[in-house]
């Protein structure tokens, strides 16, 4: 088991609702091959997609599996403050909580975040979706922020709960994390994220339209 210092960080409340799905004044967006298509995007509550299913093939544009979250609260003396605490302080693996509506007590995990429109993405049971409504508010216990290994001091981590860390395991060999992964990308067809001044939240997108690229690393 690798050493953290995860008896050293705070664990603390956040809270968004579940948001609707939005679509632009113009409605139609161009496809890489220049077509002019209408299809769904961000927010909302998607029953068919989730965390584990494949990822290409969809009729749609930025899609979120599971349950999109946002805090709209605003306050004078720090704009956006609650929105980007949601943001930069959830992390993958924290619980979430639904803490009104039908679905009041059913819990959930935080499996992505996805930033521009800045929602934190929460996977629940199917069940637990059914009764969920636009505007739900959902809590969630947020925890990893500050996360270190203590054998790797160089090495830093991000947007990761010692409940994830453990689920990976990932192992420390020759001096180096060796972390499990499914495919290796390229850093050519990395898009829109690249350059941001953090990493604290967000998100990075993979831009697969090459179909040569796509091909040579199974994407």
């Amino acid at each position: 088991m690798i050493k953290t210092n995860r008896d050293k960080i705070v664990k603390i409340s956040v809270i968004g609702e579940v948001v609707s799905p939005v679509v632009g004044d113009s409605v139609y967006k161009i496809s890489a091959d220049g077509e002019p298509v209408v299809l769904p995007g961000v927010g909302g509550i998607t029953y068919n997609i989730r965390v584990g299913d494949v990822a290409t093939g969809w009729m749609a544009d930025h899609v979120e599996p599971g349950v999109s979250v946002e805090n709209r609260v605003t306050d004078r003396r720090y704009p956006n403050g609650q929105s980007r605490a949601l943001n930069v302080l959830s992390c993958i693996g924290n619980e979430a909580t639904v803490v009104e509506g039908d679905a009041k007590g059913d819990k959930g995990v935080v499996v992505g975040k996805h930033g521009g429109i800045e929602h934190v993405m929460v996977d629940f049971q199917p069940e637990t979706m059914e009764k969920l409504v636009i505007e739900d508010k959902v809590m969630i216990k947020a925890y990893g922020v500050g996360l270190k290994l203590l054998d790797l001091p160089k090495v830093k981590l991000f947007n990761v709960s010692p409940e994830f860390l453990e689920a990976v395991d990932p192992a420390i060999k020759d001096g180096k994390l060796e972390v499990p992964v499914t495919h290796t990308i390229p850093a050519a067809i990395m898009g829109s994220g690249l350059g941001r001044s953090h990493v604290a939240s967000g998100d990075y997108d993979i831009t697969m339209f090459c179909e040569a690229t796509c091909e040579e690393y199974s994407l």
